[in-house]
């Protein structure tokens, strides 16, 4: 990825988001709480949709 002009070159990765732990799946959020546990991945997977849904309430609200 390029840097915009007078910024440094910075080395971005990715990690996983979800788990498996003794058979039960959670997400990490950005902020680094750990979410669930979820009996499915697609069970973490539709919560963590609305995790996000509901952090950008907050944000259009004016509240964090």
């Amino acid at each position: 990825m390029e840097a915009r002009k007078g910024e440094q070159n910075r080395h971005w990765f990715r990690s996983e988001r979800f788990s498996l732990v003794n058979g039960q799946w959670f997400f990490q959020t950005r902020e680094g709480s750990i979410e669930g546990p979820f009996d499915s991945v697609h069970e973490a997977e539709m919560e963590l949709m609305l995790y996000l849904r509901h952090a950008d309430d907050h944000l259009f609200q004016g509240v964090c």
